[in-house]
């Protein structure tokens, strides 16, 4: 399948930076003593900050090029979607420079911080898809886009619930039957993995979109030959 020569450069720059955050949070998790079940990647700060704010960054640039690579196939964008990916970049990369608050140095401020932009985040990626179903009705594409969002969407509620008994739970309530069911870090790292295949959905959404443009574009040409 052809794509057009601005397409292909932002495809590889989200695929790359995607990829390089991928083999980083891999390699942390490899070297790590932390409980990938039970611990948020966010607690890794303590033991390996290098590698987990590497990662992060790096999926935020990876997405920019996504929204990049939805421009240059010639996706309809509308401004909330624009707005909305930015949103998710944005706090990807917040809670990168903010790391949550641990001990043995714990700092409250930077904590809130990284919560408030992670819950940006996580809530915008799936939002940011769903603005694009409209634009994109009737469309073959939108079928590739409703599949990835599903899966999005249902891994973002199942963390926020896990989570949500996580605290409550460290605050003392009878709920650890539903942590122990629902193990946060589980949650959370099943949410990361369809935000990813999510946005690698984006950049399919991108060249399909490309492709049926660059037919359209040739067909009056062939039709005349």
């Amino acid at each position: 399948m052809g794509i057009s020569r601005g397409l292909r450069i932002w495809r590889l720059g989200a695929l790359v930076a995607i990829g390089w955050g991928l083999f980083t949070i891999t390699v942390m998790h490899v070297i790590s003593s932390r409980d990938p079940i039970h611990d948020t990647l966010s607690s890794y700060i303590t033991t390996d900050p290098g590698l987990l704010s590497a990662s992060v960054l790096a999926l935020a640039v990876g997405s920019l090029a996504v929204l990049g690579a939805l421009a240059a196939g010639g996706v309809p964008l509308p401004r909330t979607t624009r707005v909305l990916l930015s949103l998710w970049a944005l706090g990807l990369a917040t809670a990168a420079i903010f790391p949550a608050s641990y001990p043995p140095n714990p700092d409250p401020t930077s904590g809130e911080i990284h919560l408030y932009s992670c819950v940006v985040a996580f809530a915008s990626l799936p939002a940011a898809a769903w603005t694009l179903l409209e634009p994109l009705r009737g469309k073959a594409e939108r079928l590739v886009l409703v599949r990835w969002l599903r899966v999005g969407a249902a891994a973002l509620v199942v963390f926020g619930v896990s989570f949500l008994f996580a605290r409550l739970d460290e605050a003392g309530l009878p709920v650890h039957t539903v942590t122990e069911l629902l193990p946060v870090g589980a949650t959370q790292r099943l949410m990361l993995i369809a935000d990813v295949a999510l946005l690698l959905g984006l950049v399919r959404v991108a060249v399909r979109a490309d492709a049926t443009r660059t037919a359209t574009e040739l067909q009056p040409a062939t039709v005349r030959d």
